[in-house]
């Protein structure tokens, strides 16, 4: 076998390794897409189960459900602190924007004299 041969044959073999591996990615991808919808049907299960249920909640989950409520009040002080950094935020943007009228004023002042 010459050289070219010998060339020809590993660049083939990539070839069909590299459409290997890539038939492979695409195997792993839709079984990850399969874990994701079975896990997002989990989560349906679970949360009808939470608002539905509560009764099983308490029997079986009480650990999982202190969780969940300490989750939620923790997510509700969070928005709690959001709005108050917007109204902050408001407040500090409308002073500012009140000094810089009353700047320019006296910019515009300081020019008029000077003309």
């Amino acid at each position: 076998m010459s050289f070219f041969d010998n060339l020809k044959e590993t660049a083939k073999n990539l070839g069909d390794k590299a459409a290997d591996t890539a038939e492979i990615a695409k195997i792993k991808m839709k079984i990850s897409s399969a874990e994701n919808d079975i896990k997002s049907v989990y989560t349906a299960m679970g949360k009808k189960l939470f608002e539905e249920h509560p009764e099983y909640l308490e029997k079986f989950f009480t650990e999982e459900k202190g969780k969940i409520d300490e989750l939620k009040a923790t997510i509700a002080g969070l928005n709690d602190k959001i709005e108050a950094v917007k109204n902050t935020v408001g407040k500090v943007t409308d002073e500012v924007k009140e000094e810089v009228k009353e700047e320019v004023e006296e910019v515009k002042d300081k020019i008029e004299e000077a003309l």
